[in-house]
């Protein structure tokens, strides 16, 4: 994973930091292929591994908490994005299993013919 920590203001290395906490207590490996960064854009820290079909990220103003943290599925079709905020007893499966939903619904709305298969 590329951690791009020196890209950073203080308080994304914060957020980066915990981040990858959250991440490593969830089970998710940090060595896999995959970025820790700040969206330049949105300004959202986020984490990305390629292991897994949703990123992890925080807003700008937020509390160090898990509750602050958002799962994000983007859909590889038409770029769609949807969330789902973390929960204080979420595991990697809960995370896991609200995306696949999310996903399906999604397709189910938007790409009915990828159901088929």
């Amino acid at each position: 994973m590329e951690f791009k920590l020196d890209e950073m203001c203080e308080w994304e290395r914060k957020k980066a930091i915990f981040l990858m906490g959250i991440a490593e207590d969830l089970g998710i490996n940090l060595s896999d292929y995959g970025e820790v960064a700040t969206n330049k854009t949105s300004g959202y820290t986020y984490l990305w591994s390629e292991m897994y079909n949703f990123s992890l990220y925080m807003p700008i103003n937020c509390e160090l908490e898990k509750e602050d943290i958002n799962a994000l599925w983007n859909c590889g079709e038409c770029g769609a994005e949807e969330e789902t905020e973390l929960k204080e007893d979420d595991t990697l499966e809960d995370i896991e299993n609200r995306i696949r939903e999310i996903e399906k619904e999604h397709n189910k709305t938007h790409h009915p013919d990828l159901l088929k298969n």
